[in-house]
């Protein structure tokens, strides 16, 4: 067993215990890991990491967390931004190239996909800590292999811009293209064209798609 004082200290967050424990099982089973703090929803994990105790981060994406400023992207941009250094590794279901072309450009260390073996998370976690780029799992390959993308592909994507996301965000609740150019003192063609951007960067064909990213992944 590696000396405490050469471990890597790790958080891991996700709504569901049993994952969490598969989780720790695995990490386990790593001996320069130490898993050191668990959580269930965003919110206890941006608690949790606050302080510099933690150098890796293994979490789901989305946890339905009460807050949706603690959720989905958001969630993993607060944890970017509370905690630059601390690698971040996102164990999640999603195979949305949107969402993995956000999450790329975010800069998490890694995406795993929750179909892969559990035991590839201790091997990709000590890749996380020591390569730049972000490392994306067999299976996210796969779903990228199948759409026509490459990795390549997914890190050169463009990111929504903030204009964008206000869109999608007014969208996913329930307001009209109509209503929202009159909340933003837009244009209602300015709000179609942006509105139609993020479902291009996304890869969406409609707008049911869009809120449902929205609502999923933290932006409503």
């Amino acid at each position: 067993m590696a000396n405490l004082e050469d471990c890597v200290n790790v958080a891991v967050a996700d709504d569901h215990p049993i994952v969490v424990l598969a989780i720790c099982d695995a990490l386990a089973a790593v001996p320069s890991l130490n898993v050191v703090a668990t959580a269930g929803t965003g919110t206890e994990l941006l608690r949790v990491t606050e302080s510099g105790a933690v150098q890796l981060i293994v979490t789901d994406l989305v946890m339905h967390s009460k807050d949706p400023d603690d959720d989905g992207l958001k969630l993993v941009q607060r944890l970017r931004q509370q905690r630059p250094e601390v690698r971040i590794v996102v164990f999640t279901m999603t195979t949305n190239r949107g969402v993995l072309h956000q999450l790329c450009r975010i800069g998490v260390a890694a995406i795993v996909g929750k179909d892969e073996d559990v035991s590839v998370l201790g091997r990709i976690c000590m890749r996380a800590l020591a390569e730049k780029e972000t490392i994306l799992s067999s299976t996210i390959m796969r779903s990228l292999s199948m759409a026509g993308k490459t990795q390549r592909d997914l890190r050169r994507a463009q990111p929504l811009s903030p204009r964008e996301t206000e869109v999608v965000r007014l969208i996913a609740n329930g307001m009209s293209l109509t209503e929202i150019a009159r909340k933003l003192n837009r244009s209602k063609a300015t709000v179609a064209t942006q509105k139609y951007s993020a479902m291009r960067k996304l890869h969406f064909d409609n707008g049911a798609d869009l809120v449902r990213f929205a609502s999923e992944f933290g932006l409503s």
